[in-house]
């Protein structure tokens, strides 16, 4: 059997560590994900940042992130895990469960609720995840049937004054909205190249809204944060996207949103799983799900829709 050694990231693991997720994925993308969030996210942890090695070669890495997430009401501690990756002539060995289990034990030590990912069914459940434990959520809009904008809005960049603004208008987004990620108030988390973030202003300067999309998917918005239910109408009538990825549970679509042009879902994914780190911790969570209770949707960082 191969001897494998796991320890997390040291200074100057970082191209091996890009070079491991290119060659995994055979692509760019996951690699690019980990130096984003390196670079932007301020509660980014090297000791999460697993790595695997033999002898001298660095052979697969795998992510887990420090989240605030919101379950039930609170905030909580969790921990999102991807990209993992393993080099091809290393894989089916192994090394993907190693990377997992160090970093569970790492996590579960430290007080983590659970991990959370999007990936696999017929893999990551080997390694104690749930699938369906969370999933996506979607706010299709009928773009025939929205009314013209009646107030002119003018775009502009986020700025580091607007960060507490925005900070509490996510905070009230996500107060109901199980599996809501709360980013924090520093200007990379807010704006990454790849990303179109705006702060939309009215013709006397103040506030309305800040967007978020994809910048190769203009059509769509991933997040509109907004502190009045008129002001979001306006942006939406506005920018008149088909669709935008907020929770039935959230500020915008129980205060804002209209059913005559605006159907909200949020629906459970085999691909969203759930390991438990603490014994019981999504107990009452899965018990309100099983009642009624909408499944929770995670507003994955900009790094993760950037790439």
């Amino acid at each position: 059997m191969t001897s494998i050694e796991i320890r997390g990231e040291r200074p100057g693991d970082e191209e091996a560590i890009n070079e491991v997720n290119c060659r995994a994925f055979r692509h760019a993308d996951e690699g690019q994900i980990v130096d984003d969030m390196r670079r932007v996210y301020p509660l980014y942890d090297r000791r999460f940042s697993v790595t695997a090695w033999h002898q001298e070669e660095m052979v697969g890495h795998a992510l887990f992130t420090p989240v605030r997430q919101r379950l039930m009401g609170t905030t909580m501690w969790s921990l999102a895990v991807g990209p993992v990756a393993v080099v091809p002539e290393f894989q089916r060995q192994g090394i993907g469960g190693q990377l997992l289990a160090y970093g569970h034990r790492l996590g579960k030590r430290e007080g983590y609720g659970f991990a959370f990912l999007l990936g696999h069914s017929s893999y990551y459940p080997r390694y104690g995840y749930q699938t369906q434990t969370h999933g996506f959520c979607k706010v299709a809009i009928d773009i025939e049937q929205l009314p013209e904008s009646t107030v002119a809005l003018d775009a502009r960049p986020v700025q580091p004054a607007d960060l507490f603004w925005l900070t509490e208008r996510l905070e009230a987004e996500l107060a109901d909205v199980d599996f809501g990620w709360m980013w924090g108030a520093t200007m990379g988390e807010w704006q990454l190249g790849g990303i179109d973030s705006l702060m939309w202003r009215d013709e006397a300067g103040r506030r309305v809204a800040y967007t978020m999309r994809a910048a190769r998917q203009r059509e769509k918005l991933v997040m509109l944060l907004a502190e009045y239910p008129e002001q979001a109408r306006q942006v939406i009538y506005t920018l008149r996207p088909s669709a935008l990825e907020h929770h039935p549970s959230g500020w915008l679509a129980q205060h804002a949103l209209d059913p005559a042009w605006a159907t909200v879902s949020a629906e459970a994914s085999e691909a969203a799983m759930v390991c438990t780190l603490q014994k019981g911790v999504l107990d009452e969570y899965l018990a309100a799900v099983e009642k009624g209770r909408p499944i929770g949707c995670v507003n994955w960082p900009l790094p993760f829709v950037a790439h």
